[in-house]
């Protein structure tokens, strides 16, 4: 149950409530109806007595005129039930046949009720002695028993069908309950890094959601002013270390041509230059991001052919790969047109394809494939047969300056930007990209990409 929805808790507890409530009040309304079938039976067996000893003394002579008339008169009170009548003399004057060897009379108050177990079942009993006669008239509790078998099965038949109704309001309730939660989450989910400066709509009426959204509000208040700290610092960084590397470029370039150093200092020029060479890639990296971060309206959307740049890059892919011996597969449509920024795509595939490379092992392959899922949005799958990623990291390794295991142990070079910066393209596209584990066992990046012709194409109709 911890696992359910918010939603489908509340049904459940409230369909458990339900059911005890329903128990609960099952038993209460089983005794009272009990209990009040006893009393009419009791007042039943009262009356009859009365009546029974009140036609004795009114016309005993023709009660007891003949064995035919007595049976006669006696019949109508001993009709599912049972009766003892005796004369004060004490002379007995009727016994039903199921009371043969059993005294009615014995240890019992005059005008009290109790229970006698006989040998047919348990009966109810009621003892008087008026006008010289004792009379003990008593009903079989079956019919009781009966009526309360019925009761309950008609009980136990509607319950499941009151649990069932009570789980199903439980969550209707709940998720008209829980509809301003999910509108505020639904807010939250769109609020991106670079639109931090959105905040939620504050409930005038409910009080409890009024504190939440102010305190999330707040949250976001302090988030967006962090973060712009963070790339304003990011930004400021990258711009002051793009001069001077630029200057340590062209000094180590103009050093390399001279023609009077030695080996050894050539060796070192050329192992600075290429020092300084990942250090201009890192910060224009990290100046991209950060203006990613900042605001995406520099990205140019064009109309493009994302089959035919597939098809471009593999091309150059597959010289990089043929030096260990990686083979490509690729299952590609014609074409499929898309709306994006085209230098972004390439960098985003470019990045994507030299992971798969740095990442795989001799003689590994490479699978590409490319669909249309729907009329606007394309999937763009690649796998690669490289050590798989531990589970521990999966959720990881889209995250900035992150590097792995795989990486580390196996000394790649890089510095963990270039899966951020694939996400991040991504995300400015309003796309989606994820690691698998393909049906083969092996890495699988995963590209959901709206190709925005969808609309395009609904207008021109």
């Amino acid at each position: 149950m911890k696992n359910l929805p918010l939603g489908w808790k509340i049904a459940l507890w409230t369909a458990f409530l339900v059911g005890a409530s329903l128990l609960s009040s099952g038993i209460v309304a089983g005794l009272a109806l009990y209990r009040e079938l006893i009393e009419s039976t009791d007042q039943e067996l009262k009356t009859d007595s009365i009546e029974l000893v009140s036609l004795l003394t009114e016309k005993p002579v023709s009660f007891f005129s003949s064995k035919d008339s007595f049976s006669l008169n006696i019949n109508p009170f001993e009709e599912s039930s049972i009766l003892e009548l005796s004369y004060s003399d004490p002379a007995l004057v009727y016994k039903s046949p199921v009371l043969a060897g059993k005294n009615l009379f014995e240890d019992h108050a005059i005008n009290s009720f109790f229970y006698a177990q006989l040998g047919d079942g348990l009966y109810r009993v009621f003892f008087t002695e008026k006008n010289g006669y004792k009379l003990a008239l008593g009903k079989k509790m079956l019919s009781i028993y009966e009526i309360l078998t019925e009761a309950s099965y008609a009980y136990l038949l509607s319950a499941p069908f009151a649990l069932i109704l009570s789980t199903f309001g439980g969550w209707w309730i709940s998720r008209k309950a829980l509809l301003p939660i999910r509108q505020m989450t639904s807010t939250l989910e769109q609020i991106r890094a670079s639109a931090l400066h959105q905040r939620l709509s504050i409930p005038a009426l409910d009080p409890d959601l009024k504190r939440l959204v102010t305190i999330l509000n707040e949250m976001l208040g302090r988030l967006e002013e962090a973060f712009q700290r963070e790339i304003r610092l990011t930004a400021d960084a990258s711009h002051e270390l793009k001069t001077p590397l630029t200057i340590l470029k062209n000094e180590l370039e103009s050093a390399l041509q001279r023609t009077d150093i030695d080996n050894q200092t050539e060796k070192t020029f050329l192992n600075l230059y290429e020092q300084v060479q990942s250090l201009s890639s890192i910060t224009q990296t990290l100046l991209f991001l950060s203006n990613l971060d900042r605001d995406n309206s520099f990205i140019k959307p064009t109309r493009i052919d994302i089959a035919q740049i597939l098809n471009e890059i593999l091309e150059d892919t597959a010289i990089l790969a043929a030096s260990k011996g990686i083979t490509i597969e690729k299952q590609l449509p014609q074409s499929i047109p898309m709306i994006a920024d085209e230098d972004l795509i390439r960098r985003l595939l470019w990045n994507i394809f030299d992971n798969a490379i740095q990442y795989n092992i001799s003689g590994g392959y490479i699978g590409v494939s490319l669909q249309l899922k729907s009329t606007d949005r394309c999937l763009l799958q690649i796998s690669n047969s490289g050590p798989v990623v531990p589970e521990e990291e999966r959720k990881k390794i889209f995250e900035r300056f992150y590097r792995g295991k795989n990486a580390t142990e196996r000394g790649i070079s890089g510095h963990g930007l270039g899966l951020n910066l694939c996400r991040e393209i991504v995300l400015a596209h309003k796309g989606e990209i994820t690691y698998l584990i393909d049906e083969k066992g092996h890495n699988q990046f995963s590209l959901l990409l709206p190709t925005g012709c969808g609309n395009e194409s609904e207008k021109k109709n």
